[in-house]
């Protein structure tokens, strides 16, 4: 009786096994499936981010390989966010949401839009080693003024300004006697973080734009009293 009963309970988990479980339908129609489609790229993508963001500061990537995949994947990111808008409105909302863990990926998507090679420089041992500081003192002079002339030439739109911004940035982090709290790295970095927090169609106001001039020009001020 016990060898029968056995035997009955193996065919019926046997039996439950082969049984074809309910399909669920996530969509309905084309549209309901980009919706899902594109929810999906965003988690994916914040994802991999955190993930480069974690081997980058474990040593586990080199430092051209992490900024050239860091630049790519900041890239889509705003390609998508922009495409997304009525989907996800709030990045950050989203993120909390779905409850991710994923604080560098937010640091790096939401607030500063650059690798940490241009919001930190490079790793203060291949800075130390450069025998191009003279030729690192020039770029940043060259960038500062073009960043400056854009401002002048009313330039207003954040996806035409901020990309200087980020040049201007990675060229002062290539100076290694540049103090790391020195003001032309706050001024720069502060606005860096105002523009990527901004839509890419943003415009500043006038008085935006004054402001941004104002700390620009006393960044490069404070920075031509050293390289003068």
């Amino acid at each position: 009786p016990y060898s029968r009963g056995a035997s009955g309970g193996r065919d019926e988990k046997v039996s439950m096994e082969n049984k074809e479980l309910p399909k669920i339908k996530l969509y309905d129609t084309s549209a309901e499936r980009q919706k899902i489609d594109q929810m999906a790229d965003m988690y994916s993508l914040i994802t991999t981010v955190q993930h480069l963001e974690t081997a980058w500061t474990r040593d586990a990537v080199g430092e051209e390989k992490y900024t050239e995949s860091c630049k790519k994947l900041i890239s889509q990111f705003k390609t998508l966010k922009n495409g997304s808008t009525q989907l996800i409105p709030n990045v950050d909302k989203f993120i909390t949401e779905y409850k991710m863990d994923c604080k560098a990926a937010r640091h790096r998507l939401l607030r500063v839009g650059v690798p940490a090679t241009v919001e930190y420089g490079a790793p203060k041992l291949t800075r130390q080693n450069s025998a191009d500081d003279q030729k690192h003192v020039f770029e940043a002079v060259q960038t500062f003024i073009t960043a400056l002339n854009c401002l002048q030439l009313d330039m207003r739109d954040v996806d035409q300004l901020h990309p200087h911004l980020s040049d201007l940035m990675a060229s002062l982090n290539k100076v290694k006697k540049l103090p790391e709290n020195h003001v032309s790295r706050v001024k720069v970095k502060e606005w860096l973080i105002k523009l990527n927090e901004k839509p890419a169609s943003y415009r500043l106001t006038d008085d935006e734009l004054r402001q941004m001039s104002f700390d620009l020009q006393t960044a490069y001020d404070h920075w031509h009293r050293i390289y003068k």
